[in-house]
């Protein structure tokens, strides 16, 4: 209990607190900046932090990564381009808010789901960290299989009216993840000869491409009264997130902070599949499913508190394994080397102080965020106040800059191009998108878990049954599928009984 103590007092200090401010700042422009992904702000952050105290740099970067987390939701929301692509299920919701008029209360929801989510997600690593450890080294292909299966039977309760246009989108999402490196052999499929497709399609230039560009191009097709109409003011009061409002989605934002550190716990899934997964979840016990996705609040504090609750999760298999789970972990893991703290299992045995900076970090990062995200939300929820003819042009800016900024390369700006056109016809035929870029997310996972599986079996599919974890996933993956649809069909009823 002293040591605690003693690490709390080293962060009373003037140079820790702005240390930690200043990280939290930087990693939300970070995040909101499409194609400044959180890992390239604790990047850029990293020769800064070398020539830091080693709790001041800890601070920093921890202070950047939860900033960087909810920074994603501001471009997510105000112009439907996810600044991260853990953001990408925000705009499903978000920007439909920010179309009414209602940016600030989305951005002020956001902001307060991150930080529930980032609080469970500490709370979390305090209680579970060892014992969370010791779960995921139980989890090989065919566990992760048995997850992907169920995030992938959750587009059941996403495909909206037509299940059948749901499952095309979905299908085409797990085709284009098929591009690219092969997992298991290393053969290149269907790159057609352009190298520039060996890594597979970029994650943003999808994202962007089906969510920003074909918004865009929505817009464009309205005509030009549309592009210079006067945006819709609302009071202060509808614009404003209401403690009613707040505690009436509390329920959601715990779950889904539960559910977001716990996926954040397994190496290799990402932040994306928590935050989908969240959303679907939200939907399937919701009162009023068909209302996600036209712009309500359930589908912006679902994502956003998973989205925060991951950054907990992760630093579990990182501090008590030293396995980082992700590029964001992999980054940390090296400053933390750099200042003499390994992460392993020694770590706290060796160096509990360290441990405990590191808790007490994440901790008031929650903290700073609610600060710096408080003071800069009447700031960003302006933007929506500028008129189209004006706003669309720098969209597409943001949008090509975003793509070309993550490799330097044309052809991502050019493939973002090719999604927007594709999300634009998908729009118009009523194909729903969301399936399409849930099985994007978890195609390429999906494919490797299964045939690593395939290949420790000999060819059995009868792993998946034997395994208790995998065969319980694919239970509830089943059940869920099953649950969603007839609700669906019930909810597809009675709104056609409804309208006669």
């Amino acid at each position: 209990m002293d040591l605690i103590l003693d690490v709390a007092i080293d962060f009373i200090s003037i140079k820790v607190i702005f240390a930690l401010l200043i990280g939290v700042a930087v990693g939300i422009i970070g995040g909101g900046m499409p194609g400044i992904s959180p890992s390239m702000t604790i990047a850029l952050l990293l020769p800064v932090s070398l020539y830091l105290p080693a709790t001041v740099a800890i601070a920093l970067m921890i202070g950047s990564y939860q900033g960087a987390m909810f920074g994603g939701s501001i471009s997510a929301i105000l112009i439907n381009t996810p600044g991260t692509a853990s953001a990408a299920a925000t705009t499903l919701d978000g920007y439909q808010m920010a179309a009414n008029g209602q940016s600030g209360k989305a951005l002020h929801m956001a902001l307060f789901a991150s930080c529930t989510g980032g609080l469970v997600g500490v709370i979390i690593l305090l209680a579970m960290a060892k014992p969370l450890s010791a779960v995921t080294l139980k989890f090989g292909p065919p566990e992760y299989f048995g997850l992907m299966v169920l995030s992938l039977s959750l587009i059941a309760g996403i495909s909206g009216k037509s299940l059948i246009r749901g499952i095309i989108s979905a299908g085409l999402g797990l085709l284009i993840a098929t591009v690219g490196m092969d997992p298991i052999y290393g053969t290149k499929r269907f790159t057609f000869g352009n190298i520039n497709l060996g890594d597979g399609v970029q994650t943003l230039s999808v994202f962007i491409g089906v969510f920003a560009l074909a918004e865009l191009l929505t817009q464009l097709s309205k005509g030009k009264s549309e592009l210079y109409a006067k945006a819709e003011t609302l009071t202060l009061k509808d614009n404003t997130l209401s403690v009613k409002e707040y505690f009436s989605n509390f329920k959601t934002m715990i779950k889904s902070g539960v559910m977001g550190a716990l996926i954040g716990v397994l190496p290799g899934i990402g932040g994306s599949t928590a935050c989908f997964i969240s959303y679907a979840e939200a939907q399937r016990v919701s009162k009023h499913p068909e209302k996600f996705g036209t712009g309500i609040l359930e589908g912006i504090a679902a994502p956003e508190a998973a989205n925060n609750a991951v950054s907990g999760g992760a630093l579990v298999p990182m501090l008590t394994l030293g396995i980082p789970g992700d590029v964001v972990t992999a980054i940390l893991v090296g400053a933390l080397i750099a200042h003499g703290i390994k992460p392993g299992p020694l770590l706290f045995v060796e160096n509990i102080e360290s441990v405990y900076t590191i808790y007490i970090a994440l901790l008031l990062s929650v903290i700073g965020l609610l600060i710096v995200g408080k003071l800069g939300v009447p700031i960003f929820s302006k933007i929506v106040n500028i008129r189209k003819a004006t706003l669309l042009p720098m969209i597409l800016i943001i949008c090509i800059v975003g793509t070309y900024s993550t490799r330097t390369n044309l052809f991502d700006p050019t493939i973002m191009i090719v999604f927007g056109a594709l999300g634009f016809i998908m729009k118009i035929n009523k194909f729903p998108i969301p399936p399409l870029v849930i099985a994007f997310v978890i195609g390429s996972q999906l494919e490797s878990s299964l045939r690593q599986s395939l290949v420790l079996s000999d060819g059995s599919f009868g792993i998946f049954f034997t395994r208790p974890i995998s065969a319980v996933l694919i239970i509830i993956a089943v059940i869920s599928a099953v649950f969603m649809f007839i609700r669906n069909k019930r909810f597809q009823t009675k709104a056609e009984m409804s309208e006669k």
